[in-house]
C-alpha cells in the first residue's frame, strides 16, 4: 500500500493546503506553491514508492501505513483516507484509498480555517445558556477536526404528482350567531424538474440529520479531485455505495418536488395532501469529497456532535442540557422578579 505525502520542494518538509492562499504552504520554510508544481514532484516519490515496495503493492488494501517522515507504523480505520501521524504528526494521505471505485470524482477545498470554526463553536455553545460550563472554555474546542466526507452527487430528471384537499373559510355575523362557512375543493398539482447534484452523505458513521443540516454547499468551488487537497486533513471513504444512497436520493427529491407543488396552491387558506407520487429518470452519479469540521464531547455518557460547513461555516449541531444550569438560571430569575415586584410594591406603598 502506498503512503503519499506532499513534500516542500525547497526543504522536503510535509507542505499542506492552505485556505487563505488556496495554495500549498510549508510551515518551515514559509514557501508556497501552486497545485501543478506539487503534481511535478508527486511522479518521483510514486516511481520511489513503486522500486521500495513493488508494482503489486499499492493493490493491497491494509489497515495500516508507514509514516513516510518518522517511520513510525500507524493503524487506521478501514474507510479512513487521509489522516496524521500521532508521533510527528505529518500529514499522510493513503493513496490506495483513492483508487479505482474509490476515486472521487470532485471536491470542494475547505475556505474556512481550524481556528476560524473553533471560534464559530465558541460562539454557538455560549448562546446555549443551559449548556454545561465545561463546553463553553477553549479547551472543549481543541478537538475539532477537518475532514472530507464522502457524499454521492445525483443529477436527476424528477416527475409527478400530488393530491389533497385544499380549504377556505370565511365568517359573517347573522344576529347573535358568528356562522363560519367552510368550502371544501379536490387538488392535483403535477409538475416536473431537474435536478444537478443532489447531495447524499455516503458514510455510515456520519448522521445523515446532520450532514443535511450543514448544506448547501456552494458548486461555484467545486474542483476536479486532486489528491493534494487531501495533505493536512483527515478523509474517509464510502462505506454507503450509490445503489444504497440512490434511496435516499428518491426521498430527498421527492421531497423537494412536493414542495414545490405544494406552493402553486396559495389561493388556499389551507391545504392536506393525502398523496402523490414522484418517479426519477436519467439519473447520473459522480463521487466526491466535501470540507466539514466535526466536534465529539460526550456528557454523561451521552455523545454530541457539532458540525460545521468547512466551506460555508454553516453550524448544525446538539449543546449538551445541564439541569444544574437550568435550576441555577430558574432561581435567580424568581429572586430578580421577587426583587422588582417587592420595589415595586414599595415604591406603590410610599406614594
Amino acid at each position: 500500500m502506498a503512503v503519499e505525502n506532499y513534500k516542500c520542494k525547497t526543504c522536503s518538509a510535509p507542505a499542506t493546503f492552505d485556505i487563505k492562499l488556496q495554495k500549498w504552504h510549508c510551515d518551515y520554510c514559509d514557501s508556497t506553491f501552486e497545485k501543478d508544481e506539487l503534481e511535478s514532484s508527486l511522479v518521483a516519490e510514486d516511481e520511489l514508492i513503486e522500486a521500495e515496495e513493488g508494482p503489486e503493492a499499492e493493490k493491497v488494501e491494509l489497515n495500516e501505513y508507514r509514516c513516510t517522515a518518522c517511520g513510525a507504523e500507524i493503524l487506521t480505520e478501514g474507510n479512513t483516507a487521509a489522516t496524521f501521524c500521532i508521533y510527528c504528526q505529518n500529514p499522510s494521505v493513503i493513496k490506495s484509498r483513492f483508487e479505482g471505485k474509490f476515486k472521487p470524482r470532485y471536491i470542494i477545498p475547505f475556505k474556512i480555517t481550524k481556528d476560524e470554526a473553533k471560534k464559530m463553536y465558541l460562539q454557538w455553545i455560549r448562546k446555549r445558556i443551559f449548556a454545561p460550563s465545561e463546553f463553553r472554555v477553549g479547551g472543549k474546542v481543541e478537538k475539532i477536526r477537518g475532514l472530507y466526507a464522502p457524499y454521492w452527487l445525483f443529477n436527476c430528471h424528477a416527475a409527478g404528482y400530488i393530491e389533497g384537499e385544499g380549504r377556505n373559510s370565511s365568517s359573517h355575523t347573522s344576529g347573535n350567531y358568528r356562522i363560519t362557512e367552510t368550502k371544501h375543493y379536490y387538488i392535483k398539482r403535477s409538475g416536473y424538474s431537474d435536478y444537478d447534484k443532489v447531495p447524499v452523505d455516503g458514510s455510515e458513521n456520519l448522521p445523515d440529520e446532520m450532514m443535511y443540516g450543514i448544506e448547501p454547499f456552494n458548486y461555484n468551488d467545486i474542483r476536479d479531485f486532486s489528491m493534494q487537497y487531501m495533505s493536512g486533513y483527515l478523509a474517509e471513504k464510502y462505506d454507503v455505495d450509490s445503489d444504497k444512497a440512490k434511496n435516499a436520493l428518491h426521498k430527498r427529491v421527492e421531497e423537494f418536488l412536493r414542495k414545490t407543488l405544494e406552493g402553486t396552491g396559495t389561493r388556499y387558506s389551507s391545504v392536506t395532501i393525502s398523496g402523490g407520487n414522484v418517479n426519477l429518470s436519467d439519473v447520473k452519479v459522480a463521487y466526491a469529497m466535501l470540507p466539514i469540521y466535526i466536534l465529539t464531547n460526550i456528557y454523561k455518557g451521552k455523545k454530541h456532535r457539532l458540525m460545521i460547513n468547512g466551506q460555508t461555516g454553516k453550524i448544525y449541531g446538539e449543546a449538551p442540557f445541564s439541569i444544574m444550569r437550568f435550576l441555577v438560571f430558574t432561581f435567580l430569575l424568581f429572586v430578580v422578579l421577587g426583587v422588582i415586584i417587592t420595589a415595586g410594591v414599595t415604591a406603590l406603598y410610599v406614594i
